[in-house]
Order: structure tokens, then sequence, then C-alpha cells
């Protein structure tokens, strides 16, 4: 390198420092010094979870920045950690024997959560830590460009909880209706039913599957680190003091977000009632609950057609966009349905950089689902094993088949955002305290939290 520049530096991400229990103190140093000290500069990759610098002796001299990672393969989901992103960089900056010199983000997308990214925007100008009760009041003035009580109130729930994440896990949106399990049902757990033990055909796997162990990511339980029934009161403030503001584009792209978390995490537990009724041979609730589940999929699809932040289409146009003649632009459409859907092989199918925007649940996570319960309904009418291999086999055609369509989606939002909001909480939300069974209410935690 610096042969071609004598003022060349390396510049390394530290992820590697987080997970790899290779790297104990005296490898880290050797790496960290095989070049001269002030010739590297460390991305501290995911300090605002997994802070290095803290317990690197500040990587052993080595410049360093801090920078909040915050997002995995651009995927939808309202999180964040605000205090640590408000107080991390200033605690780096005046610890003892500092050697941090900025600070960065590491996204692997940033086309969500804006208030996330609107405050660590701000941190490489501050020197103090941000009084995040002040913040957090004026947020929603400053981005509705209105004053609004009710909204005050609403963000100071939210900062609280969907963006108070300090259990230590990676947030990786694993909602069913965008990730949808591929295992058998009997995998998937859930509180108080019917073991694998069970002699009845729809708890049995099937003789010839190959099926992944449950513990090794068979199912990724959805992340829940908060109390959804305050998210949902959230909501219904942003219903109530939504008139005051529904000329503002940020407030309808925040309305159709916290209401697509909330509906999101319903139909998670929607589902697992599904596979509930499933173990007990129950095809009424089974058949019941799968056309709920659907009907979800679909309203939600219109909900997110109300907002040009969420449409599918403008990403297969940007990426169409980009060609130089009509066989780039087939290639290129296939390579940006496939990018949000399913990367596989002869072996591995993976659906990692999972979105949601309309057009996507309405073509493809809906039909998608349909082939599983399809399948589950089946099983249970013949008293047979769920037909897991046929089930995937239908779920790559399905998948082979978008990703070679050119259906054109719209570019233009359609729909009043606050009206189909207000009706998805009726239909589905207004009663949060007793969506659930069995004593769980609809997320799956005590219906008394």
């Amino acid at each position: 390198m610096q042969s071609g520049d004598d003022d060349a530096i390396w510049l390394m991400q530290g992820w590697l420092f987080t997970y790899d229990p290779f790297w104990e103190p005296p490898q880290m140093k050797a790496l960290l010094h095989s070049v001269p000290v002030g010739r590297m500069i460390v991305l501290d990759l995911y300090a605002e979870v997994k802070p290095v610098w803290i317990n690197s002796d500040q990587f052993y001299g080595v410049p360093y920045i801090w920078c909040m990672l915050h997002n995995f393969a651009a995927d939808f989901e309202m999180y964040g950690i605000l205090d640590a992103v408000a107080s991390g960089p200033i605690d780096a900056r005046l610890s003892e024997k500092s050697t941090m010199v900025g600070v960065g983000m590491s996204m692997e997308g940033i086309e969500q959560n804006p208030i996330v990214y609107d405050l660590m925007s701000e941190m490489g100008f501050h020197h103090r830590q941000v009084d995040l009760q002040v913040w957090v009041e004026t947020y929603p003035t400053r981005r509705y460009g209105k004053s609004v009580v009710g909204l005050q109130d609403a963000w100071r729930i939210l900062h609280q909880t969907l963006y108070n994440c300090t259990d230590g896990k990676n947030d990786k949106n694993r909602d069913v209706i965008v990730a949808f399990p591929d295992v058998e049902p009997f995998v998937i757990q859930t509180p108080g039913l019917c073991t694998r033990t069970s002699k009845n055909y729809s708890t049995m796997p099937s003789e010839n599957s190959v099926l992944r162990d449950a513990s090794n990511d068979a199912y990724d339980q959805p992340h829940i680190w908060y109390d959804t029934i305050a998210v949902i009161h959230a909501l219904e403030l942003f219903l109530e003091y939504g008139d005051e503001v529904s000329d503002s584009n940020t407030f309808r792209y925040d309305l159709v977000d916290l209401t697509r978390q909330a509906l999101a995490k319903y139909a998670n537990q929607i589902f697992l009632k599904i596979i509930q009724g499933y173990k007990s041979n129950n095809i009424n609730q089974v058949t019941t609950l799968c056309e709920r589940f659907l009907n979800i999929v679909e309203d939600l699809d219109v909900l997110l057609a109300s907002h040009e932040g969420f449409l599918l289409g403008p990403w297969l146009e940007s990426a169409k966009g980009l060609a130089r003649d009509h066989e780039q632009e087939i290639q290129y459409e296939w390579n940006a349905r496939t990018q949000i859907t399913m990367w596989f092989d002869n072996t591995e199918t993976k659906a990692s950089a999972n979105k949601y925007w309309s057009g996507l649940l309405r073509d493809y996570y809906g039909p998608r689902a349909a082939i599983y319960f399809k399948h589950l309904i089946s099983s249970l009418k013949k008293k047979e094993p769920f037909a897991l291999e046929e089930w995937r086999r239908e779920w790559i055609s399905l998948t082979n088949n978008w990703q070679s369509d050119m259906k054109v989606f719209t570019t233009t939002a359609t729909g009043d955002t606050l009206n189909i909001s207000r009706a998805l909480y009726i239909k589905y939300l207004r009663n949060a305290d007793s969506l659930g069974l069995d004593g769980m209410d609809s997320f799956g935690k005590p219906a008394s939290l």
C-alpha cells in the first residue's frame, strides 16, 4: 500500500473481535501491532451493543472509530438503543487513555428507524452526553413541524420500549410474515402444548424428511424485548392526535411503521396458535386462524401501500434504471427480486434481506404462507405427517417464478394512511389485553403486563 501512497493506512473492521473466542488479548495485540501504530484505524463496528474498546485496553493504543451498526440486511424493525447512542461515543472519548478518533455508522441498511439515525448523526458534534428526556420530547416537533403533546407522550413510550433494547441480542427481523419458518410444525415450540412424543399424526415427523435440529436455527423466535401493550398504547396516541399532523409525510411514515410493528407481532402469535391447533388436531382452529393470518398480510399490504417509503416498486425500478439494454434490465430486476427473497443453492435456502414492502407481501409472502397452511390442513384431514419436502418444492417454485416475473409495481402511494391505520387498529388491536388464549396476550407475554 505504501509503495503506492506514502500516507496509506489500514482501515480494519473490529467485528471479528466480538464473536471469535480465538481473539484473546495476546492475539489481538499481535494483529493490531503488526503494522506501526498510527498506520491502522479500527472500526469498533458494533459499539452500541458490544463495544470492544472497553475490554481491549483501547485497542492496545491503536486509533479507532466508535461505530453504530444497528441494522442487519436492511430489515424493517422498530428497534434501537437510544441511551447507548446518546452516551457511548462520549464515554469512549472521555475515557482514560482514549484512542478514539471519530464516530461512524456501519449499518447494513439505513432506510428505517429515522430517530436512531437522527440521533447518531448528531453525536460527532456533542461534547457531553445527550439529555434524552429533552431530546425525545422535542423530537416529534422537529419531525412533524408542530408541537402536539399527545405525540410527545407517544414518543416517550417508544423511547422506553422499542428504542430501549438492552438484552444484548442482535436484532434480525424474524417475524413470521417475512421470515417464514422452514420446519415441520412439531419443531416449533408453543407453551403448554403436546410434544414430539405425541402419537397424533400432526406431531410426528415425516419418515423420510431431513430436519434441521430445533436448536440449530431451525426456527428463530422473533425478538421481543419490550412491553407490546405499551407500544399499542403509543399507537393509540398516534391515532388520537394524528389529525393535527396528518399532512406531515414523516408522521404518516411513522404511523405506517408503528402499525406495521404492532400487527406483525400479532401475526407472530396467530401463527403460534395455528401450530397449537395443529398439534392438538383442531382443524377448525387451524383453518380459522390461517385465514386470519392471511387477512393480516393482505391488510398490511394495503397499509404499506399508503406511503412511498414502503413500496416494492421503487426498489425494482431503480435497479432496472441502471440497465443499458433490455438484457441487462431483465438481469438487474432478477437480481433485485432475488436479493429480497431467497438466496439458495442445491442445499440451502435463505431469506435474509426480507422487507415489509407493499407488493411483496401480497404477491410473495402471502402466497408462501398459504402453501404452508395448505399442507398443514391437508395433514390433518388425511391424518398424514406434514409434507415438508413438498412444501419446500412448492415454496422454491413460487420463489423462482416470482424472481423471474417482470410484473411492474407502482412507485406511487395510494390510500389514506390515518384512516387505514385506524381501521386496522379496530379490526385487530383494539382489545389488545384479551387478544390471546390461555392467559397469554396476543404477543406471547403474560396478559397482566
